[in-house]
Protein backbone atom coordinates (compact mmCIF):
# COMPACT_ATOMS: atom_id res chain seq x y z
CA UNK A 1 0.00 0.00 0.00
CA UNK A 2 1.06 3.24 -0.84
CA UNK A 3 1.11 6.10 2.18
CA UNK A 4 0.06 9.44 1.84
CA UNK A 5 1.91 12.10 3.81
CA UNK A 6 0.83 15.24 2.22
CA UNK A 7 2.16 18.50 3.87
CA UNK A 8 1.99 22.55 2.81
CA UNK A 9 5.16 24.32 2.08
CA UNK A 10 5.52 28.28 2.87
CA UNK A 11 3.70 30.04 0.19
CA UNK A 12 6.39 31.87 -1.91
CA UNK A 13 4.68 35.19 -3.25
CA UNK A 14 7.22 36.63 -5.90
CA UNK A 15 5.64 40.60 -6.24
CA UNK A 16 7.03 43.43 -7.13
CA UNK A 17 9.29 45.46 -4.37
CA UNK A 18 9.10 48.74 -3.83
CA UNK A 19 12.42 50.31 -3.63
CA UNK A 20 12.77 51.52 -0.09
CA UNK A 21 10.15 49.47 1.68
CA UNK A 22 11.19 46.29 3.52
CA UNK A 23 9.06 43.35 2.79
CA UNK A 24 8.30 40.70 5.09
CA UNK A 25 10.43 37.77 5.39
CA UNK A 26 8.51 34.27 5.05
CA UNK A 27 8.93 31.84 7.71
CA UNK A 28 9.59 28.61 7.58
CA UNK A 29 6.73 25.93 7.73
CA UNK A 30 5.80 23.65 10.41
CA UNK A 31 6.17 20.62 8.87
CA UNK A 32 7.13 16.81 10.35
CA UNK A 33 9.47 14.66 8.39
CA UNK A 34 8.86 12.28 6.02
CA UNK A 35 8.21 8.49 6.70
CA UNK A 36 9.02 5.45 5.19
CA UNK A 37 6.30 2.86 4.34
CA UNK A 38 6.51 -0.63 5.32
CA UNK A 39 6.34 -2.71 2.67
CA UNK A 40 8.96 -0.61 0.54
CA UNK A 41 6.06 1.27 -1.76
CA UNK A 42 7.11 4.74 -2.70
CA UNK A 43 5.99 7.29 -0.32
CA UNK A 44 3.80 10.12 -1.98
CA UNK A 45 4.27 13.57 -0.84
CA UNK A 46 2.14 16.74 -1.63
CA UNK A 47 4.27 20.02 -1.98
CA UNK A 48 1.95 23.43 -2.40
CA UNK A 49 4.10 26.49 -3.61
CA UNK A 50 2.71 29.92 -4.71
CA UNK A 51 4.93 31.64 -7.66
CA UNK A 52 4.32 34.62 -9.21
CA UNK A 53 5.28 32.80 -13.14
CA UNK A 54 5.13 30.22 -14.41
CA UNK A 55 8.80 30.01 -15.00
CA UNK A 56 9.34 29.85 -11.75
CA UNK A 57 8.90 26.44 -11.24
CA UNK A 58 11.33 24.80 -12.23
CA UNK A 59 10.07 21.08 -12.64
CA UNK A 60 7.99 19.62 -14.41
CA UNK A 61 5.51 16.27 -14.38
CA UNK A 62 7.88 13.13 -14.80
CA UNK A 63 11.20 14.57 -13.95
CA UNK A 64 13.73 13.09 -11.72
CA UNK A 65 14.60 15.10 -8.86
CA UNK A 66 17.34 14.96 -5.99
CA UNK A 67 17.85 15.95 -2.63
CA UNK A 68 18.16 19.80 -2.24
CA UNK A 69 17.42 20.28 -6.14
CA UNK A 70 15.56 23.12 -6.47
CA UNK A 71 11.70 23.18 -7.40
CA UNK A 72 10.84 26.52 -7.31
CA UNK A 73 12.28 30.24 -7.63
CA UNK A 74 11.50 33.36 -8.37
CA UNK A 75 13.57 34.16 -11.45
CA UNK A 76 12.43 37.34 -12.88
CA UNK A 77 11.80 38.47 -10.02
CA UNK A 78 15.05 38.03 -8.44
CA UNK A 79 16.99 39.16 -11.87
CA UNK A 80 14.90 42.75 -11.80
CA UNK A 81 15.91 43.27 -8.20
CA UNK A 82 19.98 42.14 -8.43
CA UNK A 83 19.69 44.70 -11.70
CA UNK A 84 18.45 47.06 -9.50
CA UNK A 85 20.80 46.51 -6.80
CA UNK A 86 23.76 46.58 -9.13
CA UNK A 87 22.55 50.29 -10.44
CA UNK A 88 21.77 51.54 -7.11
CA UNK A 89 25.37 50.47 -6.01
CA UNK A 90 26.48 52.38 -8.98
CA UNK A 91 25.22 55.22 -8.18
CA UNK A 92 26.65 55.23 -4.84
CA UNK A 93 30.01 54.60 -6.10
CA UNK A 94 29.55 57.72 -7.94
CA UNK A 95 27.73 59.86 -5.80
CA UNK A 96 31.12 58.74 -3.34
CA UNK A 97 33.30 59.59 -5.88
CA UNK A 98 32.09 62.93 -6.71
CA UNK A 99 34.65 65.83 -5.93
CA UNK A 100 33.19 68.45 -4.76
CA UNK A 101 36.17 71.60 -4.61
CA UNK A 102 35.90 74.05 -1.89
CA UNK A 103 36.22 77.96 -3.12
CA UNK A 104 39.46 79.43 -2.80
CA UNK A 105 39.52 82.32 -0.36
CA UNK A 106 40.17 85.85 -2.07
CA UNK A 107 43.55 87.06 -3.17
CA UNK A 108 45.52 89.59 -0.67
CA UNK A 109 46.31 92.26 -2.67
CA UNK A 110 49.61 94.36 -2.27
CA UNK A 111 49.37 97.19 -0.20
CA UNK A 112 48.87 100.34 -2.37
CA UNK A 113 51.80 103.08 -1.13
CA UNK A 114 50.77 106.54 -0.16
CA UNK A 115 52.26 108.66 -2.26
CA UNK A 116 55.22 111.13 -1.24
CA UNK A 117 54.52 113.87 -3.91
CA UNK A 118 57.84 114.96 -3.65
CA UNK A 119 58.16 115.52 -7.79
CA UNK A 120 54.81 117.84 -7.25
CA UNK A 121 55.83 119.84 -3.95
CA UNK A 122 59.64 120.02 -5.95
CA UNK A 123 57.99 121.26 -8.88
CA UNK A 124 55.77 124.03 -6.93
CA UNK A 125 58.54 124.86 -5.27
CA UNK A 126 60.22 125.83 -8.56
CA UNK A 127 57.36 127.47 -9.65
CA UNK A 128 56.87 129.94 -6.48
CA UNK A 129 60.51 130.67 -6.73
CA UNK A 130 59.92 131.78 -10.51
CA UNK A 131 57.13 133.86 -9.11
CA UNK A 132 59.09 135.53 -6.80
CA UNK A 133 62.11 136.21 -9.11
CA UNK A 134 59.41 137.80 -11.42
CA UNK A 135 57.99 140.16 -8.79
CA UNK A 136 60.94 141.25 -7.50
CA UNK A 137 62.43 142.14 -11.11
CA UNK A 138 58.97 144.07 -11.81
CA UNK A 139 59.38 145.95 -8.83
CA UNK A 140 62.94 146.90 -9.37
CA UNK A 141 62.19 148.16 -12.57
CA UNK A 142 59.45 150.50 -11.52
CA UNK A 143 61.85 152.08 -8.96
CA UNK A 144 64.05 152.32 -12.12
CA UNK A 145 61.69 153.72 -14.28
CA UNK A 146 60.47 156.12 -11.60
CA UNK A 147 64.06 157.08 -11.35
CA UNK A 148 64.16 157.89 -14.71
CA UNK A 149 61.19 160.00 -15.13
CA UNK A 150 62.29 162.22 -12.60
CA UNK A 151 65.33 163.26 -14.77
CA UNK A 152 65.22 166.25 -16.62
CA UNK A 153 65.83 166.24 -20.87
CA UNK A 154 65.86 162.17 -20.52
CA UNK A 155 65.55 160.97 -24.21
CA UNK A 156 61.74 159.65 -24.93
CA UNK A 157 62.99 156.70 -26.20
CA UNK A 158 64.93 155.31 -23.27
CA UNK A 159 61.85 155.89 -21.34
CA UNK A 160 59.49 154.02 -23.75
CA UNK A 161 62.53 151.41 -23.83
CA UNK A 162 62.39 150.59 -20.38
CA UNK A 163 58.22 150.55 -20.29
CA UNK A 164 58.89 147.42 -22.72
CA UNK A 165 60.95 145.98 -20.81
CA UNK A 166 58.79 146.23 -17.31
CA UNK A 167 55.71 145.05 -19.84
CA UNK A 168 58.24 141.47 -21.10
CA UNK A 169 58.40 141.44 -17.08
CA UNK A 170 54.80 141.24 -16.39
CA UNK A 171 54.69 139.01 -19.04
CA UNK A 172 57.11 136.31 -17.35
CA UNK A 173 55.19 137.06 -13.97
CA UNK A 174 51.79 135.81 -15.55
CA UNK A 175 53.44 132.89 -17.52
CA UNK A 176 55.35 131.90 -13.76
CA UNK A 177 51.92 132.39 -11.90
CA UNK A 178 50.53 130.08 -14.68
CA UNK A 179 53.21 127.33 -13.89
CA UNK A 180 52.64 128.14 -10.25
CA UNK A 181 49.26 127.42 -10.29
CA UNK A 182 49.57 124.29 -12.68
CA UNK A 183 52.01 122.42 -10.53
CA UNK A 184 49.47 123.06 -7.65
CA UNK A 185 47.01 121.27 -9.54
CA UNK A 186 49.39 118.29 -10.64
CA UNK A 187 49.73 117.78 -6.84
CA UNK A 188 46.14 117.84 -6.12
CA UNK A 189 44.96 115.78 -8.98
CA UNK A 190 47.81 112.97 -7.76
CA UNK A 191 45.85 113.07 -4.19
CA UNK A 192 42.78 112.67 -5.96
CA UNK A 193 43.72 109.52 -8.02
CA UNK A 194 45.22 108.00 -5.27
CA UNK A 195 42.13 108.66 -3.47
CA UNK A 196 40.54 106.87 -6.03
CA UNK A 197 42.47 103.67 -6.68
CA UNK A 198 42.18 103.36 -2.63
CA UNK A 199 38.30 103.52 -3.22
CA UNK A 200 38.26 100.71 -5.73
CA UNK A 201 40.68 98.34 -3.97
CA UNK A 202 38.15 98.91 -1.05
CA UNK A 203 35.11 98.16 -3.44
CA UNK A 204 36.90 95.41 -5.32
CA UNK A 205 37.81 93.57 -2.08
CA UNK A 206 34.35 93.74 -1.03
CA UNK A 207 32.98 91.94 -4.00
CA UNK A 208 35.35 89.52 -3.73
CA UNK A 209 34.19 89.35 -0.28
CA UNK A 210 30.82 88.49 -0.98
CA UNK A 211 31.55 86.13 -3.96
CA UNK A 212 33.64 83.99 -1.76
CA UNK A 213 30.96 84.17 0.63
CA UNK A 214 28.61 82.52 -1.96
CA UNK A 215 30.51 80.34 -3.31
CA UNK A 216 31.19 78.46 -0.16
CA UNK A 217 27.32 78.46 0.74
CA UNK A 218 26.59 77.23 -2.70
CA UNK A 219 29.72 74.43 -1.67
CA UNK A 220 28.07 73.33 1.40
CA UNK A 221 24.98 73.34 -0.26
CA UNK A 222 26.09 70.78 -2.83
CA UNK A 223 28.26 68.74 0.38
CA UNK A 224 24.53 68.76 2.04
CA UNK A 225 22.36 67.44 -1.70
CA UNK A 226 25.40 64.57 -1.93
CA UNK A 227 24.92 63.65 1.40
CA UNK A 228 20.88 63.83 0.91
CA UNK A 229 21.17 61.82 -2.20
CA UNK A 230 23.54 58.88 -0.82
CA UNK A 231 21.37 58.48 2.21
CA UNK A 232 17.93 57.97 -0.16
CA UNK A 233 20.02 56.00 -2.62
CA UNK A 234 21.45 53.88 0.69
CA UNK A 235 18.05 53.12 1.81
CA UNK A 236 16.68 52.32 -1.58
CA UNK A 237 19.61 49.65 -1.44
CA UNK A 238 18.57 48.46 1.68
CA UNK A 239 15.37 47.80 0.54
CA UNK A 240 16.00 46.11 -2.53
CA UNK A 241 18.82 43.84 -0.47
CA UNK A 242 15.87 43.03 2.35
CA UNK A 243 13.51 42.03 -0.65
CA UNK A 244 15.95 39.68 -2.55
CA UNK A 245 16.59 38.47 0.96
CA UNK A 246 12.62 37.60 1.44
CA UNK A 247 12.33 35.62 -1.85
CA UNK A 248 12.22 32.14 -0.98
CA UNK A 249 14.14 29.41 -2.63
CA UNK A 250 12.23 26.04 -2.46
CA UNK A 251 14.34 22.80 -2.91
CA UNK A 252 12.95 19.11 -2.91
CA UNK A 253 13.64 18.15 0.65
CA UNK A 254 13.76 14.79 -0.79
CA UNK A 255 14.79 12.49 -3.84
CA UNK A 256 12.24 11.24 -6.20
CA UNK A 257 10.13 11.56 -9.14
CA UNK A 258 7.58 13.76 -10.30
CA UNK A 259 4.64 12.20 -10.17
CA UNK A 260 1.92 14.91 -10.86
CA UNK A 261 1.99 18.54 -10.83
CA UNK A 262 -1.62 20.22 -10.83
CA UNK A 263 -2.62 24.29 -11.07
CA UNK A 264 -4.56 25.04 -8.75
CA UNK A 265 -5.44 28.80 -10.13
CA UNK A 266 -4.54 32.28 -8.97
CA UNK A 267 -4.93 32.72 -5.58
CA UNK A 268 -6.78 36.44 -3.76
CA UNK A 269 -2.75 38.02 -3.91
CA UNK A 270 -2.51 37.25 -6.99
CA UNK A 271 -0.42 34.26 -6.66
CA UNK A 272 0.06 31.11 -9.02
CA UNK A 273 -1.00 28.16 -6.41
CA UNK A 274 0.74 24.66 -7.33
CA UNK A 275 0.30 21.27 -6.22
CA UNK A 276 3.30 18.95 -6.64
CA UNK A 277 3.31 14.76 -6.55
CA UNK A 278 6.78 13.74 -5.23
CA UNK A 279 7.46 10.01 -5.07
CA UNK A 280 9.64 9.25 -2.70
CA UNK A 281 11.14 5.75 -2.61
CA UNK A 282 11.75 4.34 1.50
CA UNK A 283 15.76 4.87 2.31
CA UNK A 284 15.99 8.69 0.75
CA UNK A 285 17.32 10.86 3.32
CA UNK A 286 16.43 14.56 3.86
CA UNK A 287 18.34 17.34 2.50
CA UNK A 288 20.53 19.51 4.45
CA UNK A 289 19.62 22.66 4.86
CA UNK A 290 21.20 25.49 2.14
CA UNK A 291 22.34 28.52 3.74
CA UNK A 292 20.29 31.33 2.53
CA UNK A 293 17.26 28.93 1.19
CA UNK A 294 14.45 28.38 2.50
CA UNK A 295 14.14 24.54 2.20
CA UNK A 296 11.11 22.27 0.89
CA UNK A 297 11.33 20.60 4.70
CA UNK A 298 13.68 21.83 6.93
CA UNK A 299 14.96 19.62 9.70
CA UNK A 300 14.13 20.34 13.79
CA UNK A 301 10.52 20.23 13.38
CA UNK A 302 8.17 18.74 16.14
CA UNK A 303 6.37 15.47 14.49
CA UNK A 304 2.99 17.77 15.80
CA UNK A 305 3.27 19.25 12.18
CA UNK A 306 0.64 19.73 10.01
CA UNK A 307 1.22 15.70 9.07
CA UNK A 308 -1.25 13.07 7.61
CA UNK A 309 -0.34 9.41 6.86
CA UNK A 310 -3.19 7.92 4.65
CA UNK A 311 -2.23 4.40 3.21
CA UNK A 312 -3.65 3.29 -0.55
Amino acid sequence: MKRLIPYVLPIVAIAGVAVAQTPTPQSAPDIAPKTSSDDGDPTRLTITVAIADPEDLKVEQGDRVSQGQLIADHTRERERLEAQQAKLQLTIERLEGATITSPLPPATAPSILEPTYLEENAAIARAEATVNQAEAAISAKQQEITYLSALANLDPLVMEHEQAKLAELQRNHTAAVRDYQLARGKRSTTAYHHSVTLADRVGAQNRAALEYQQQWAQYEQRLRDRDYQLSQVQLQLEGVEDAISALAVVRSPYGGRIRQVNWLGQGPDGAINVELTLLVRAGEGAAAPVSGEQPGMPDGIDDTGDLQQQRD
